[in-house]
């Protein structure tokens, strides 16, 4: 029988046909990471207020990390009938520590747990996805700059309308996506509330400090209502809505690009690296990557509308229905990822055909507005010159003429008004130019607000600029500072280097995370150990190295030290192989900012040896 960790009031074991109907490990396992950092300021909390000892959260502590390690390396094993990535992560931990991993769950219930572990996820995801719609703005604004001459027909009800620059068709796009921005920026505000502490519905009678742990986990406020904590998913659907609506966005403009790139319009060119071909029709060139993505909105409609009607009858507080939010969560975030790597890397290479777009404007009469605008400059009421031009396009269809093929004295036949002056507005290009209220499609229109953006995305793109996810502003700090260190090891006048397994690929100091309640010389020595399966002796400190470009993973601050190895270095964990150097004969490439760091290391040593 397998004895469940809440299984005391329960005489029988559960049906094998109920674990498989009951479980949520075979998707909610992805969530393990945000687990363990909140079980970790959870312990760190208990300790702190005296309800375990020091001692026993230092046990599980490591105990998590171990877990962790064992998961990032795919070691460890989860089990259906432990359920949920709670249980299975619990039970771990009391098999690699004992009965002191029982204490962790002291004054926290899962469902408190489970709604902490989503909100970091979102509020990661919903940073993560502000960032991409980032780089997805600053593609669309360099297609505008580039093809700033283009014009094209702009349409309504599909049907040829006005003529305006695809620069301004591009930069309408600009303006839907900087919305969708902003509602994830504003979600961020919801989903920045800490649950932890609420228990299963009623809070708890352990002097527990949430104030701590919401600081420990950044959460900028912490719930006020333990039924409501522990019920709410708003944060999520409002997530689901605002995810759908950026998917709406995409597909309306994969829908222009699918009908633009046919050969029946003929306006753009799509990649062939985002397009494929048909297997039975070699001429073909399918518009894939479109459609896939108008096809892929459907699915974050449906999520949004599942968990809407998930939610829409729960009585308080939480039910296990609530199980049922994650795989909704999980698809759409997945979905709004690759919606967004596809059209980050594509619109860069859209091309507009000039001269099929030429064509385009010479059908449809598209400067007929411009032609009513001018009757109306002249003194016509607008209603009066609206039905004069109707007459002329009416008499150029029956002559099978354009507009810009009719005589004055043909023009001038529907109207006394009419003078040759009419021909600056008969041209598609002088009518896109006339458009020069605020927010029109003139070329200085256009170029001005191209400005305008470029300054707003400049501020942000600073190397050390940061848009503050609650209000917008732009503040001047380290993006992501993840505080690392880094460890110059020496052993007989030379430093030991690591060839790493993984991104980046090449030679490195041994060094890593600095974890939760770690002091920095702890996490030295660990991963020293770790790394290179040595003992190490500190001597000091190099130094603190604070750059935001110095690492891929944002490992943006590391404090570097020096230490004296303690018997023969062996490779483990993240090094390949490990090498003993002196100055003169470094490999290549040493990866991250290592090179400057030993650089600075080795003018050191020359300064203690000349002392």
């Amino acid at each position: 029988m397998n004895k469940k960790l809440w299984g005391g009031r329960f005489q029988k074991p559960t049906d094998d046909i109920m674990e498989r109907f009951s479980e949520s490990i075979s998707f909610d396992k992805r969530l393990y990471e945000y687990d363990i950092e909140g079980s970790i300021v959870h312990a760190q909390m208990l300790a702190k207020q005296g309800i375990i000892t020091d001692e026993e959260a230092d046990k599980i502590i490591e105990g998590l990390r171990k877990i962790k390690h064992m998961i990032d390396e795919g070691e460890f094993e989860f089990r259906i009938e432990d359920e949920d990535i709670h249980m299975n992560i619990e039970r771990k931990l009391i098999e690699i520590i004992g009965k002191v991993g029982g204490k962790l769950h002291t004054a926290r219930s899962r469902n408190d747990q489970i709604a902490l572990d989503i909100r970091l996820l979102l509020r990661d995801e919903a940073l993560n996805i502000i960032n991409k719609i980032d780089e997805l703005l600053k593609a669309i604004v360099e297609v505008a700059k580039k093809y700033i001459d283009v014009v094209m027909p702009g349409f309504t009800h599909l049907q040829h309308a006005q003529p305006v620059l695809f620069s301004h068709y591009m930069l309408a796009y600009y303006e839907k996506f900087k919305r969708d921005k902003e509602r994830f920026r504003e979600t961020i505000k919801r989903i920045d509330v800490l649950p932890l502490g609420s228990g299963a519905l009623a809070g708890t009678s352990f002097p527990i400090d949430r104030r701590y742990v919401a600081e420990k986990l950044k959460f900028s406020s912490i719930s006020r209502n333990s039924m409501d904590a522990v019920s709410d998913r708003d944060f999520a659907i409002e997530f689901l809505s605002d995810v759908a609506i950026f998917a709406m966005h995409a597909s309306r403009f994969a829908e222009e690009m699918v009908i633009f790139s046919s050969q029946e319009f003929d306006f753009v060119e799509l990649p062939d690296e985002f397009c494929t071909g048909s297997s039975i029709m070699p001429q073909k060139k399918n518009p894939d990557a479109m459609e896939l993505i108008r096809g892929k909105s459907a699915r974050t409609f449906g999520n949004l509308i599942q968990l809407l009607v998930l939610m829409k009858a729960l009585p308080l507080t939480y039910n296990r229905d609530m199980q049922e939010d994650k795989e909704s969560l999980f698809d759409s975030i997945d979905t709004i990822n690759s919606v967004l790597d596809v059209l980050i890397n594509l619109i860069p290479k859209i091309k507009p055909k000039e001269e099929s777009l030429k064509r385009a404007l010479e059908k449809g009469y598209i400067t007929a507005t411009d032609v009513a605008d001018y009757l109306t400059k002249k003194g016509l009421p607008f209603r009066e010159a609206h039905k004069i031009v109707g007459e002329i396009v009416a008499y150029a269809e029956k002559n099978n003429k354009k507009l810009n093929e009719l005589t004055i004295e043909e023009l001038k036949s529907f109207s006394e008004l009419i003078e040759s002056d009419i021909l600056n507005v008969l041209h598609y290009e002088k009518a896109v130019n006339s458009k020069t209220s605020y927010g029109g499609t003139a070329k200085s229109n256009v170029l001005n607000i191209i400005s305008e953006i470029e300054r707003e995305l400049s501020i942000r793109s600073d190397g050390n600029s940061v848009e503050c996810p609650r209000c917008s502003y732009p503040v001047k700090v380290y993006r992501n500072p993840i505080p690392t260190v880094d460890i110059i090891i020496k052993i007989d006048n030379k430093v030991v280097l690591v060839r790493r397994k993984n991104k980046p690929y090449g030679w490195a100091l041994p060094g890593g995370y600095i974890d939760y309640g770690e002091s920095a010389e702890d996490a030295a020595i660990r991963e020293a150990k770790e790394e290179t399966s040595m003992d190490i002796e500190l001597e000091g400190l190099l130094g603190v190295y604070s750059n935001p470009d110095r690492d891929p993973r944002s490992h943006t601050i590391t404090t570097v030290f020096i230490a004296k190895g303690k018997g023969s270095p062996k490779a483990n964990d993240d090094a390949e192989e490990i090498g003993l150097f002196d100055r003169d004969n470094l490999p290549e490439p040493i990866v991250f900012d290592h090179k400057k760091i030993l650089q600075d290391f080795f003018e050191r040593q020359k300064d203690v040896n000349r002392a």
